[in-house]
Order: C-alpha cells, then sequence, then structure tokens
C-alpha cells in the first residue's frame, strides 16, 4: 500500500512526533522555508506540517491544487492563511489546550521574577554584590491583582494558580459575556470584566493570553500604557505581533510601567538590536512558554497522529477550520 507524502517544514517539537508521521506517510523534509523554496517542495504532496516562522501563504496553497491537509506543528494558526485554505477545501489542523499547563506555569514564571526582582540580584550576586539586598526590593503577590486579557485554556490555568495557589485578586477580560466562562470565573473566585481599560488600569500585573487576528494585531498599545500604574507589570506569552513593540519600548523606557516580561515577538526571532531587548526593566525568552519537553512530545504526537488520520480518510481530533468538515460532511 503506498503511504500518503507528506511535507515537513522544519523540526517537530520532539522526534516521537516525527516518528508517528513517518510510519504513516512518505515524508519529505526541508529546512528551507522561503515561498519560492516552499512552492517547489509541495507539488506531489497531500499534506503539510510546519512549525513556526515557516508560513503557509495563498502563493504556496495555489502551487498544489491536490493539498488535503495543513497542520501547525503545535498550537498556533497565524502562521497559516486559514481563510484561504478554507476557501480552497483544504482542512487545517493543529493540537490546542495541550501546552495549556507549560504556558501558563512561564507567564507565572515571568510574574514572580518579575515581583522578586530576580535577574538584578542574579547579575549583581555575580559580581559578588551581596549587599544588593539592602537596595534592590523585592515584592510579595499576595493581595496583588492581576488582569488577565482574555480568558481562554491558557488563561483559565493562570488564573487557578494565581488566585487559589498566590491568594491574588484576578481579573480577567473578555470581548463579550458568555455563560459558560461566567460560570468558570466564579468557580476559581474571579472577576470577569469587558472593559480592557478598567483591567489594564487597576491591575499590578496584566498578562496577555489573547490569539493574534485582524482585530487583536497591535491593539496593546500607548493608550493601554498610559493607564496602567507605574509599578504595575506587563506579561505577553501569547503572541508577539498583539503588542506595538514601538509603543511598549517608549513606555518601558519612561516608566510608564515598571517592566515587562514577554517570550514573544515580532518578527521571531527579534532583530539582535531591537530596542527592548536592551531595557534593563525586561525579562525576555525566546517563545519557550509552551514548549516544555512533556508538552512537546504531547503536542507532536498529536499533530502527526492528527494528520495520519486525515489522510486515511477519519475524522480528525482538533480542526482549525470545523465549518469546513461540516460543510463536507453536508456534500
Amino acid at each position: 500500500m503506498t503511504k500518503p507524502k507528506v511535507l515537513q517544514i522544519l523540526p517537530m517539537y520532539h522526534p516521537n512526533g516525527e516518528k508517528v508521521l513517518r510510519e504513516g506517510a512518505e515524508v519529505f523534509q526541508t529546512n528551507l522555508y522561503d515561498i519560492p523554496h516552499l512552492c517547489e517542495c509541495v507539488k506531489g504532496v497531500e499534506a503539510i506540517v510546519l512549525r513556526a516562522p515557516a508560513k503557509i501563504t495563498k502563493e504556496v496553497i495555489d502551487a498544489n491544487p491536490n493539498i488535503k491537509v495543513i497542520s501547525g506543528a503545535g498550537v498556533g494558526l497565524d502562521n497559516i492563511d486559514v481563510e484561504y485554505a478554507t476557501k480552497k477545501g483544504i482542512l487545517v489542523l493543529h493540537a490546542p489546550s495541550v501546552n495549556k499547563v507549560s504556558t501558563a506555569e512561564h507567564a507565572i514564571m515571568l510574574i514572580m521574577a518579575l515581583a522578586k526582582n530576580v535577574i538584578p540580584m542574579h547579575e549583581e550576586m555575580k559580581k559578588g554584590n551581596y549587599d544588593s539586598r539592602n537596595t534592590i526590593p523585592s515584592r510579595e503577590l499576595k493581595g496583588k491583582k492581576v488582569g488577565l486579557i482574555g480568558f481562554g485554556n491558557i488563561a483559565q490555568e493562570v488564573a487557578r494558580r494565581l488566585k487559589l495557589g498566590f491568594e491574588m485578586e484576578v481579573t480577567a477580560w473578555v470581548r463579550e459575556y458568555k455563560p459558560e466562562k461566567h460560570g468558570i470565573a466564579e468557580e476559581i473566585g474571579i472577576h470577569i470584566n469587558t472593559n480592557m481599560e478598567e483591567v489594564f488600569s487597576d491591575a499590578d500585573f496584566v498578562s496577555l493570553h489573547i490569539p493574534l487576528n485582524e482585530h487583536t494585531r497591535k491593539s496593546i498599545d500607548s493608550k493601554l500604557f498610559k493607564l496602567m500604574k507605574p509599578s504595575a507589570y506587563l506579561i505577553n506569552t501569547a503572541r508577539g505581533a498583539i503588542i506595538n513593540q514601538e509603543d511598549l519600548y517608549l513606555a518601558l523606557k519612561e516608566h510608564y510601567l515598571a517592566g515587562a516580561g514577554l517570550d514573544v515577538f515580532e518578527p521571531e526571532p527579534p532583530a539582535k538590536d531591537l530596542p527592548l531587548l536592551s531595557l534593563p526593566n525586561v525579562i525576555v525568552t525566546p517563545h519557550v512558554g509552551g514548549t516544555t519537553v512533556e508538552c512537546n512530545y504531547i503536542m507532536s504526537t498529536t499533530v502527526a497522529e492528527n494528520v495520519i488520520k486525515t489522510l486515511n480518510g477519519e475524522k480528525p481530533d482538533y480542526i482549525g477550520n470545523p465549518e469546513l468538515l461540516k460543510s463536507k460532511m453536508l456534500e
């Protein structure tokens, strides 16, 4: 029996995912991801699996009319033109929710590191400056106010840990009231607010958990930063492009807010001379919030199994454009 052909762009997050993929398909891998190259590589395959920073654009999709499925290697789909793929009848897959614990832990780690001034103390200790304990302040989290922008799976994990574990006051911003999320908030013991400006102005920590789309791109900007307390911190483990990075740089430089913890940037990797990276009140990590060893295994295996299922004519488990599956079922 001939195996279906799959184009794998960049390594998957864990070798087990690649093993599963190769057991069920003939895999062609490339580590180059410029669009002309991908337009050539995609010819003759039935599926594509990719991870950022590689992108699947309209041009790549048009280079092969026989593509059946495109899958991200993890959770996000902002590097795939989902709308155009849907228009062309291509299922788009991913592995949602599997990174919710690891990303939530990373966001909380950044909150703690900022509150406790871990990085400045670490640097001074390495210089032999033990007296820094008298000059660098450290703050408790208990009773502090946290504003979560978004209240999806990751934000809910953050809320549980901060409210129940650290006894913080947590408010989650949502675009519109939904009984289901209000019920989850009541269960945890946190507040829901549909006024983003109020959340920003009231919080000691603002943690971002919204997807990147046309509504959210660069939506976190100077208007919101100027509402924050000078003692407040911003944390972003979502997507870099939801922040106006130029505005954030100025806000941090001018001390509209005390600091920031950033795991994501636009673009990625960020330029080495990105001004944000030069600021002393910023903690940065290289988009690793959702890539723990445990999460990588589950994520990559889930993606591979989902792709093979689809190519074998079975219903996939995690679909980024479920409306397409519904329309196919009605045909």
